[in-house]
This record gives C-alpha cells, structure tokens and sequence, in this order.
C-alpha cells in the first residue's frame, strides 16, 4: 500500500515515529509515549494508538514479532518508505511528501523555506550524481578534480578554497554548519543565486534552529533528508516547486503577495506561441511561473526550441524564488534583474549586449500589479532617462499605473506581447482614455480577452488579457478582436469559492484567436472606426455578450407533472373534506 495511500493522520503518525526511532526496535509503550508527546507539543491529532499500529502494518510500513524476554508482547520495527530513498521519483509522490511538510510549517514557520529546503536537497542530490557519473567517465580522476568538474556543470557546491563539500548531507545535522554551507553556497554562486542570502535571511531560517521552532526545522530536515531526488527529473522537481507556491498562493495572496494561477500563464503562452531562439520578458516576474509556461510551451512544439527567458522583479525574495524555479527545472537560459522596471529597466543593457541593439524582446508576458494608485505619476515616471521614449502616449495619474506598464510593456516589444491587467483599463477616462485612445489609433491592439471571475488569488475580479502585436498580417489591420471567455471556467477543484481554467477553454479561447474567428456569443471582430465611436472604449462586453442558455422545456413532461399534482390535489382535498364533515357529525351529537 505504501505511505503515499496513507489518510493524513496515519502518514502523519509514520513520520512522527521514523522520525524518533528509524528503523530501530521499539515497544508499543514506547511508540505510544512518542505519539502521544507529539499530539501535545505540534497539535497533531490521532486515533487510537493501536489502530495507528495497526494501519502501519497493513500498509506494509511496520512489522512486529513477539519480544524475545517477553514471548506476550510485541517488538515492532518500521520500513522504509518507498518514496524515501527511491531514485526517480514521481511528481505525486514527491507532491505527497510536500504535503507533508507543508502540515509540519503550518502557519508557524514561513513556506519559503520548504522551497529552500526542496531547492538544497535536489540540487545537492543532482550534484552527487554528477559526481558518481564523472568517476565511471574518468576513473583515473579523483576526489577535487571531480568536484571541480561538478561545480562547472550543476552549481558550485565544493569549496575549493576551503576544500570543502558544502552538499546536503554533509551538514544536515549541524544547524550552524547548516546555514554556513548555504551561505558559502550563495558567496560561491553569487551569478546564479543573486540575493539568495537574502532569502535565507528573509525566512528566519538562521534563528529557526533554536527556540519553539527548532522541532519543526528538524522535523522537516529529516524528512528531506530520506528522499534522494538524483534522478528526478528537472520537471517533476520544477513542477513540485511550483506546487508549493500554488499551495500556498490563498494563505499569501491575503497578504499582498500575487500568484499568477498556472492555466492563465499557459493561456498566455498558447496565444504568443514563443518559439525558435525568441528572447521573451517578463518586467513584472513574480517567481518566473509565467515565463516557465512560456518554455514549456516552446519545448512542447520543438523540443529543439532554444528560447531565453529574461524577468525583472521589484521584490528581491520573489526574484530570488525565480531564479531557484528557474534551477529546478532545468533551464539554462536565463536572466533576472532585481529592480523596478517602470523606473529602472535594468534588463535593456542585457539585451543589448547579448541580443539586439535596440535593448527589446522578441515577446512579453507580464501580470502586472494592478491599479496601483499613488505610485507612477508624471512625476515619478520621468525619473526614468528614457520617459520620452517609453511614456510616449502620455503619462498616468495618482490613481492607476496600468497604462504606463502597458506602455512599458509595449515599448519593449518588438513583435507581440500578452498582459494580463485589470478590467478598469479598458474603460477608464481622463488620462488613461487619452492613452488608450493613441494604441487604438496606431493599431497596436490586436485582441481583448474578458477573462472569469474567481480565477485569481488576490481578486474576485475578471480581469482581461490584452494582446498587443507589431506584426499584424493584412487582414488583422485596423481591427481587434473581442473574446467574451467569461463563461469559460470549471470550478476550482480544491477552492471552493474559486474557478480556474480547463484545458479544454483554454483550447477553445486559444483557437478563436489564432483563427481570428467570430463565435456568436463569445468572438467578434471590431473595426477601429466603430470603437472610435464608441469613445474609445475597449469593455468586452459591450462589443460581445454570451448566449445565455434557454432553458429547454418539455412539454409532454411538465403536463404529466401538473396532472399527477391535480390528482394529488383532489386525493388530499377530498380527505379533508371526509374529515370535517365527520367532525360536524360529532358536533351535532353532542349538541
């Protein structure tokens, strides 16, 4: 049966009693004495002890035999798990330990650091690998010169400095040695992991090793601990990443952070269709999910696909949770900048050096903060040398910075580019009209997409995605086309009070656009002339509105159902009756 079959409470139990006794012999008294502190100290809940017992053992989990003093009782001994320790391990297996150590944190230690603890182990394990793969290549090389080799082509995890192995295993039992190897990993790395310090500071990993916490620390070091993630593939390792920061996107999105949901990424994806060796931006990365979906889809289409993904972000943890997402999947080309891009495009002299003179991107996806209000006024936004330029349609007020990231967004472009933005954008006045009135008139939108409701984290709001192209074919010019994809949902399938979107809306919303199709009901195509006329606005539903379904009435069905109510009807009617006149009758008796 395996841990992973487990209910919560029985796989919860398992970790609780390896964690003290491993695969060492032990009493019932004993075992129940464990999980009974563990019940008090972490607030964990389980059943009777000897059931607890009893599911290990059916789980083929735990093994007992009579105790060699005592033939009346019982030595118990437990297995190894088959997730722990087995090489290649499966997304749901790896998602299963996640959850695991997402029930150790709860709310008492920040989730960042099961993505540093994942990111740490992997990497290390990888690391390992590589260095038992280049001992079989090179048998005549030994010890620095195959960590040399090692840290060329995973990361720099030997210290040739100091002559030391900085790997997981080497200082998992050590806290202080714990945090000096992460350090020292990021000082030796400090190309790739920019800021990662930062993180580790961020997460108060450093003093979590002692006080209240400590157990929780522990717990979830020996639980990464009997996992060998060496042969695991970058996107079972990268998808596993991802799943911890969808796990936790409705807990944090209550507290300002935004997590854009996979399926809106992938639609995005599906729509500028990335490809070849195409440089594609991100100004506003988040933690890379968006331009991750951009590879994917890349590598979907032709495996031989070289894109390079490059992202800005404001926030230098959620850059550095990019970079480590970008890592753990396995994608080698890769920029990230720490700054604010409306102010400070720091990703422009890259691309100049690297790509084109002009300083843009092939694409960009963005999701962009929005409506931020009292940020990027005329004020703030000229700080930027290169405002004229960028800002060229004119420069947002106090109350919302969607246009100037749309116009960011644009500048940077040099063929097409999908945003994902609030709803208001589309039909705001005073400045933000102005602007949106220069794109309609220069022919830069090419498609609106009205998006469902309850899809993001952060809002109940729709929201839109606005495709901007400069290649458009002839037949595109001068108009744009509308996507009503409001209806297009499935509910949230562990959300309740969310939806999200299928593969097969997806599928359907992709299709409409490629084709630049109408559908009665959810697609038309609109001239710039008639949007002209109507002030300029660009709400969807203004120009498309979904059928709404007639309902489909059978009328043999409902006359059979009002018949069968008359006949129920008379049938009670005529009781009542029976009954009142019987009661008259005693009345009049009595009288």
């Amino acid at each position: 049966m395996g841990l992973s079959n487990l209910e919560p409470q029985f796989r919860k139990a398992y970790l609780v009693l390896i964690e003290k006794f491993n695969t060492n012999p032990f009493t019932f008294e004993e075992a129940a004495e464990v999980l009974e502190s563990a019940s008090r100290n972490l607030g964990v809940k389980f059943a009777n002890k000897k059931e607890v017992l009893s599911e290990l053992e059916r789980a083929g989990l735990l093994e007992k035999k009579p105790s060699e003093k005592d033939k009346r009782k019982k030595i118990y001994r437990l297995k190894e798990s088959t997730v722990f320790g087995k090489t290649g391990l499966g997304k749901d297996e790896l998602i299963n330990l996640l959850k695991e150590g997402a029930d150790i944190i709860r709310t008492a230690v920040d989730y960042k650091v099961l993505l540093l603890f994942l990111f740490y182990k992997a990497i290390s394990d990888k690391y390992l690998l590589e260095v038992r793969k280049l001992e079989k290549e090179r048998p005549n090389t030994k010890g620095e010169k195959l960590y040399r080799i090692a840290n060329i082509r995973i990361l720099k995890l030997y210290d040739t400095d100091n002559k030391r192995l900085l790997v997981w295993h080497e200082v998992k039992n050590e806290p202080t040695e714990f945090i000096n190897a992460l350090n020292r990993i990021v000082e030796l790395n400090r190309e790739k992991l920019n800021k990662l310090d930062e993180l580790i500071k961020r997460t108060g990993l450093p003093t979590l090793f002692e006080g209240e916490n400590s157990i929780i620390v522990k717990r979830l070091i020996n639980l990464f601990s009997r996992l060998d993630l060496s042969e695991s593939e970058y996107d079972i390792l990268g998808d596993a990443y991802e799943w911890i920061l969808y796990y936790f996107a409705p807990l944090k999105a209550k507290e300002g952070e935004v997590y854009t949901p996979v399926e809106v990424s992938r639609l995005l994806a599906n729509l500028i269709e990335p490809r070849g060796e195409e440089v594609i931006l991100d100004p506003a990365c988040g933690s890379a999910s968006m331009l991750i979906e951009q590879n994917i889809y890349a590598k979907n289409k032709d495996e031989n696909s070289n894109i390079t993904l490059i992202g800005q972000e404001r926030n230098e943890v959620t850059a550095v949770l990019a970079e480590l997402n970008f890592i753990l999947h396995g994608i080698k080309n890769t920029k990230v900048f720490i700054g604010d891009s409306l102010l400070n495009s720091k990703f422009e002299e890259f691309i100049k050096r690297e790509f084109y003179e002009d300083g843009k991107a092939d694409k960009v996806v963005a999701n962009p903060p929005w409506n931020q209000k009292k940020l990027y006024n005329e004020t703030t936004l000229k700080q930027n040398p290169k405002h004229r330029e960028i800002f060229e349609f004119g420069y947002t007020t106090d109350q919302s910075a969607d246009w100037a990231w749309i116009q960011l967004i644009n500048y940077y472009t040099r063929k097409k580019a999908g945003i994902v933005i609030d709803s208001g954008a589309l039909f705001r006045g005073g400045r933000e009209k102005t602007i949106r009135a220069k794109f309609i008139k220069e022919d830069l939108i090419d498609c609106v997409i009205l998006l469902p409701e309850k899809i993001f984290y952060n809002t109940q709001a729709p929201g839109v995605i606005i495709i901007l192209s400069k290649e458009k074919p002839e037949e595109r010019k001068e108009k744009i086309l509308f996507i009503n994809a409001s209806k297009e949902y499935i509910p949230h399938p562990e959300e309740k009070k969310l939806n999200k979107l299928s593969e097969e809306n997806i599928k359907k919303i992709a299709e409409v656009y490629r084709e630049f199709k109408e559908v009665e009901g959810f697609s038309r195509v609109v001239h710039i002339n008639d949007i002209e006329k109507n002030d300029f606005n660009l709400n969807v539903s203004l120009y498309v509105s979904p059928n709404e379904e007639e309902e489909k009435i059978n009328l043999e069905e409902e006359f059979k159902k009002l018949e069968a109510l008359n006949r129920e009807y008379t049938e009670r009617f005529g009781k009542v009756r029976e009954y009142i006149k019987e009661v008259l009758k005693v009345s009049e008796e009595i009288v």
